[in-house]
Formats: structure tokens, sequence, C-alpha cells
């Protein structure tokens, strides 16, 4: 058929009007799908942004914490176990706090978000902008902002700027920022504040009462010695914590972990995924009714090509191969709306909308397979064409 009359084409592209239409509603289509699969990704990747962003091998949780959003904290005492198992190199304490933690411009109204405090001399994070800011968070009351925080906050975003500012309020206890960083809003946190423990500690005196602020972890971020085997160490770990309230996990399980939590344990991934399959279906009858309308049209040249001995079969190629065609020139200007409705909204709301290629592969073949569905649909037509229609 490539070597022929290019007659799917041509039926595709006959009435440009109709073309037009075409493109826009499943293009709608396509954007939608695109829409649905970013927010449900975006809500997944940023929920376990601050798990990615640690330089860990394995990490440490109580082990009823069904989620990070659920503070559930272990002594500090299993930090010093777990330092004295045989492969690990280190193990550092991370302390977060998003109960009590709101951040207060001078003159302007609190809103709550999530503070993460870990000692500077420890390898915890792996993101550069944090480690290269160390020296400026050892001063009493500094801190990092941010930098994808949303702008409720009223936090300049230029740094400079930032500095000078002055009245603002972590806790009810006045704070500078000195820099910021990337992290991202979640479902959960709208900014994230780093800071050193010492800092951390005066911010929020009432974690352990009457102890040491610091003696209860909200995560403990273990690395291991070269050449050492993780899972050999993990079972070493949860033989040593059998009985107490300490986990061990590898941080691909963490993630695996939080991901699998929002997804089956709570509405919005199914929404989301809901809202997937709506876009498919709304492809679809649009679709139909595009192919359904080009074959209507020309019936009767249907009819002629049936009585000159033309078999189902090629029918059955023509309408696969229009579906084709519909698919790919859909997509394309679906895609790019995708993409900049991506960043606008990864711009105004600090969301993780980045997207991959496994996910532009995917919604391809969404598209493809609600054409190709629609033109199956629309085949019976064709199939029940009779060249005594010509008279």
């Amino acid at each position: 058929m490539l070597n022929t009359t290019p007659l799917a084409r041509k039926t595709l592209t006959h009435n440009l009007r109709r073309l037009l239409a075409a493109l826009a509603g499943v293009g709608f289509a396509v954007v939608l799908m695109f829409m649905q699969t970013g927010f449900r990704q975006a809500l997944y990747d940023s929920t376990v942004k601050i798990i990615t962003d640690l330089d860990a091998d394995l990490l440490l949780v109580n082990s009823v914490q069904h989620a990070l959003p659920a503070r559930q904290t272990f002594p500090y005492q299993r930090i010093l176990q777990a330092g004295a198992c045989p492969g690990v190199m280190g193990v550092y304490p991370l302390y977060i706090e998003f109960n009590f933690a709101t951040l207060k411009p001078e003159g302007k109204k609190p809103h709550p978000i999530r503070v993460i405090g870990f000692h500077l001399d420890d390898p915890v994070f792996l993101a550069p902008e944090v480690r290269r800011q160390i020296d400026a968070l050892r001063r009493p009351n500094t801190a990092l902002i941010d930098q994808r925080r949303k702008a409720k906050y009223e936090i300049p975003y230029d740094v400079a700027e930032m500095q000078r500012q002055r009245g603002v309020e972590l806790a009810d206890r006045e704070i500078r920022f000195v820099g910021d960083f990337p992290m991202g809003t979640d479902f959960a946190n709208d900014g994230n504040i780093v800071m050193s423990a010492e800092n951390f500690a005066q911010y929020f005196p009432f974690r352990s009462i009457g102890e040491d602020p610091l003696a209860s972890v909200d995560m403990g971020v273990v690395k291991l010695q070269p050449g050492a085997d993780p899972a050999e160490v993990q079972q070493e770990l949860r033989q040593r914590f059998a009985g107490t309230e300490t986990a061990v996990y590898t941080k691909h399980e963490l993630i695996a972990k939080e991901k699998a939590f929002w997804a089956k344990s709570t509405p919005i991934g199914y929404i989301f995924g809901i809202g997937t399959i709506m876009g498919f279906v709304v492809g679809v009858i649009i679709c139909y009714q595009v192919i359904y309308s080009g074959i209507a049209d020309q019936m009767a040249e249907f009819a002629t090509l049936k009585a000159m001995g033309y078999r189902n079969r090629y029918f059955v190629g023509l309408v696969l191969q229009t579906a084709f065609y519909l698919s790919v020139i859909s997509y394309v200007p679906g895609l790019l709306v995708g993409l900049a409705m991506y960043g606008l909204l990864a711009s105004g709301t600090g969301l993780l909308l980045d997207l991959t290629l496994q996910q532009a592969v995917q919604i391809y073949a969404f598209t493809l397979g609600m054409c190709v569905l629609s033109g199956c649909l629309a085949m019976r037509k064709v199939l029940a064409a009779d060249p005594a229609d010509l008279f």
C-alpha cells in the first residue's frame, strides 16, 4: 500500500476543517492524559524527593511509620548501635519537623513549612547547593530555604534580597535565611527549610519532653564501607533491632514503600488513574467520530473499490493506517501543549513535573491504542459496504 495511492492519508486530510477539529479533539485527550499522569508522577516523585536527595546506602526509620508525613521517631541510641555494625562507615541522624513549624514574615500571616535539621559535618545531602553553604549554616539562627517554595511565604527569591530581610520568624523565633537549595513542594508540604541540628534544637526544644531535643531521631542515614554488601549489613541491622521500634530499608525500598502508600492507601493515586482512563475514553469517542464520518462520506467510493475486487483486508489496512496517521498528528501538538503546561505548573506549584521518556512513550502508546480501537469500531461500516450501494 505504500507504493500506491495514499488513500488513508487523503481520506483523513481531504476535509481541512474536519481535520482541524480532529486535531483539537484528540489533542485535548492527549493533553488530559499527560496532565493526569504528570500529576500522579509528581505526587510520587515530590513526596520521596527528601529521600532521593540523601546520600544513603541504608535508612533507619520507625517501624510503625506508614508514610513520611506521619511523624514517628526512634531514640538516638539506635544511631550508635547501627554505627557499631560491621560494614558500616557512618550513621547520621536526620531531624524533621512540620507539625509545629510555621514561617512568618514580619507583619504577615504564618504558614506551615517542613524543617530539616542535621549535623553540619555529616555527609547527609547529595545536593551541592547544601554542601557548599555549610559554613554559612554554622551561625546561630540561620537556615537555607527551598528554591521551589510557594510564594505565599513572601520570602524574596533573590538571594541577596533574602539575606537582607529581617523580622522573619520560625516557630515564633527570629530566623535569617543565608541561601537556598532545590527540593520542591509535595502534597503535604509547601516548602522546606534546612538548618544545623544545633539550631534545630533551639527552635523545637519540646520534641523530647524532659530530654535533649535531639534525642529523638526521625531518620537515620547509613553509609557503608567500600565493598560492603548492603543486603548483608541490612540483615545484620535488622537482627540487632529485632523487637525494637526501628526498621532498616535500602534507599530503593523506602522510596518504593512511600510510593506504594500514596498509590494504594490514599484516593489521590486512584483519582489521577481514573483521570487518565477518562482521557483515553474521550479520545476513543472523538477518534471514532472522525474516522466514522470520513468513511460515511465516502461509502460510494468504498463500494466501488469492492466492486473492482478489493478484499476486506485492504479496507482493514486502510482504516488502521488512517488511525495511525491520526495518532501521530494529534500526539505532536498534545505533547507540545503538555510540555508547556508542565513548565507552567512546575513553576507555580513547586512540584516535580518533569516529562520522562518513559512517560512520553506511554502516552503515545495510549494515543495509538485509542485511535486503533476507534478504527476497529468504525471498520464495520467499511466491511458492510456493498457494491449495490452504487445504484
